[in-house]
């Protein structure tokens, strides 16, 4: 029996998009593994058992580059400037305004925790930092307000609690 052009057409369309599919699934299996490998590569350098050169070289220019710097030595400036991913972006500002305020410079770590939304998953944290901030920039109202909303919006979280724990110390 011979097939016709149709049939053969949808054959070959069916072959090609299984293989397309395949070929993404390895593509994705392949990218888990050198996460994997990277990450145990920083791991152990945490551990102290690999130079941070040999580190370097194979994780810049991946995600967990910006990590990577922050754990030997380098500033948040510079771990910021190597990442474009917003979440990671946002706690490395968060971590920048947390410097700031361990300083005493609270205005300039309060224009930065400014830019964290709600969307970001460390706002809970970011808002604590901020109520500090403002506490200990003398305005204790504005810092009290922020501890309240922590308490409701996250009252059964470890930064609902620690607000919760401030508010009664007035």
């Amino acid at each position: 029996m011979i097939l016709s052009r149709e049939i053969l057409a949808g054959i070959l369309l069916v072959l090609f998009i299984a293989s397309l599919v395949g070929g993404f699934s390895y593509w994705r299996k392949h990218q888990r593994e050198k996460m994997e490998e990277l990450t145990t590569l920083v791991y152990r350098y945490e551990l102290g058992e690999i130079k941070r050169n040999e580190v370097e070289k194979k994780v810049k220019g991946t995600p967990i580059y910006a990590y990577f710097l922050l754990i030997s030595g380098s500033d948040v400036e510079k771990a910021l400037s190597h990442t474009k991913e917003e979440q990671v972006r946002s706690l490395l500002e968060e971590r920048k305004a947390y410097e700031l305020y361990s300083e005493g410079r609270t205005e300039e770590a309060l224009k930065i925790l400014e830019k964290v939304g709600k969307d970001k998953f460390n706002y809970p944290s970011a808002l604590l930092l901020k109520a500090f901030s403002l506490e200990k920039s003398g305005d204790r109202k504005s810092a009290k307000e922020i501890y309240r909303e922590l308490t409701k919006e996250f009252g059964g979280t470890y930064f609902g609690r620690v607000a919760y724990g401030f508010l009664l110390t007035d």
